[in-house]
């Protein structure tokens, strides 16, 4: 049986690799890769091909989400509801996320852990291996084995009765080896804290440090040796400045930068994750305060604080990729409210806000040379949207405009339906 052979034709082509958009565009597929992608008078695309007519949308690649919380359940408020729930209810949620993710055009998503479900990462290696299997359909997931200390943020953060039944680890030789441990479960990422959060008792505070310079040196030295890659939760000075001297990989909100810092992670090489969302969708959409806690940052309100960071990293061009850490309070399937924060607080243009949910996030996640761009010999993912998010980047959060989504050359969502096949031009 020959390859599937799908074309994308006749919109405008944004393809993510930063160069302008290409009127009347075309992407060629052939099985899970690009072959061709340009101007549709230079694609030559074989009468057997399906072709996806795309004229007046606009043709971009799948967006990502490097901060995500799959697992959590969505909704209820109630204490004992939400963060009791057994595993196995937290796993049919996180399957239930995963398509959610994908239907709103998220094609690659990196799942950073709940604190609730089993930290080695066994239960998201497991969804991971399900949905490359096509056991059940959704984004593609990378995902993080959690190595964190005792009265860490991803401790206290837990309910009691949960405290005691997962592993902690402190000092050298404990991370050293749970870092093993997490990485014998085949997780993707290793997630660990540098700081408290806002979440949790007075100990769980952002201006607390998690770990010593010395445990975080082990972590990320054991982690590389492995082959992967480590992000940390990272909040206030003393856990950024750790987090960019140990070379963490992807730093986590990164709420409280300085100069120093800032020139560090340059220096590196290092990415964040803006994480603007929760804040201001509390206030902005639930009519709730920012923050869960009236905590600060170096004595000042802490959304203050974190944007101030934020747009101090982007001037002084630290590599950004989107993360929203989306979860409970702000829902899968809302993710491309980040990007609207992009622009509109951080000012970039809608473009280069997409860059940091494309081609941005393939490169933190060491997988540009797979994914990301619209470019031959890549992974097909794609997205076809009724609008053009370079002008209105709130396009992506109207679920209708997202009309098609192509993931590894299958076209997983189709809004067009019976009533609009496919059409051969």
């Amino acid at each position: 049986m020959s390859e599937n052979i799908l074309a994308v034709k006749g919109g405008l082509l944004w393809d993510g690799t930063g160069s302008d958009p290409v009127l009347n565009g075309a992407v060629l597929v052939k099985g899970k890769q690009i072959v061709d992608s340009g101007p549709a008078k230079d694609v030559d695309i074989p009468k057997e091909a399906r072709v996806i007519d795309a004229r007046g949308k606009t043709i971009i690649p799948g967006l990502m989400d490097l901060h995500v919380h799959i697992f959590q359940m969505v909704g209820p408020l109630d204490y004992h509801e939400r963060y009791l729930i057994p595993e196995s209810l937290q796993l049919l949620y996180a399957v239930k996320h995963a398509r959610v993710l994908l239907e709103a055009g998220y094609t690659t998503c990196r799942d950073l852990v709940y604190p609730f479900p089993e930290y080695t990462g066994r239960d998201a290696v497991s969804l991971r291996t399900a949905l490359e299997q096509g056991l059940v359909k959704g984004c593609r997931l990378e995902v993080a084995g959690v190595v964190t200390s005792t009265a860490s943020h991803l401790d206290v953060i837990r309910p009691h009765p949960l405290r005691y039944m997962h592993v902690t680890a402190d000092g050298v030789d404990e991370v050293r080896k749970m870092t093993r441990v997490c990485v014998r479960e085949q997780v993707d990422w290793i997630k660990t804290t540098t700081t408290g959060g806002m979440a949790g008792g007075p100990t769980n505070d952002p201006n607390y440090r998690n770990y010593t310079p010395e445990e975080l040196g082990v972590i990320v030295d054991e982690a590389h040796s492995f082959g992967l890659k480590v992000a940390s939760h990272t909040e206030g000075i003393i856990g950024c400045r750790m987090a960019a001297e140990a070379g963490i990989d992807t730093i986590e909100h990164a709420s409280e930068l300085d100069d120093d810092t800032i020139d560090t992670i340059v220096r590196k090489g290092l990415y964040t994750t803006p994480t603007l969302a929760p804040s201001y969708y509390r206030e902005e959409v639930m009519g709730l305060p920012t923050q869960y806690l009236p905590k600060k940052l170096g004595g000042r309100p802490f959304d203050e604080r974190h944007l101030e960071s934020q747009r101090a990293a982007l001037e002084a061009g630290v590599k950004m990729a989107m993360g929203t850490d989306c979860g409970h309070v702000f829902p899968p399937g809302a993710n491309s409210w980040e990007l609207e924060q992009y622009v509109t607080k951080l000012k970039m243009t809608p473009a280069e806000a997409l860059l940091l949910a494309t081609r941005n996030a393939a490169d933190a996640l060491g997988k540009l040379h797979r994914f990301g761009t619209l470019e031959k010999g890549k992974l097909a993912d794609l997205i076809v949207v009724d609008g053009n998010p370079l002008e209105n980047i709130r396009v992506l959060q109207d679920l209708n405009a997202i009309q098609f989504v192509v993931k590894e050359g299958v076209v997983e969502v189709d809004r067009r339906g019976a009533l609009n096949p496919y059409v051969s031009l």
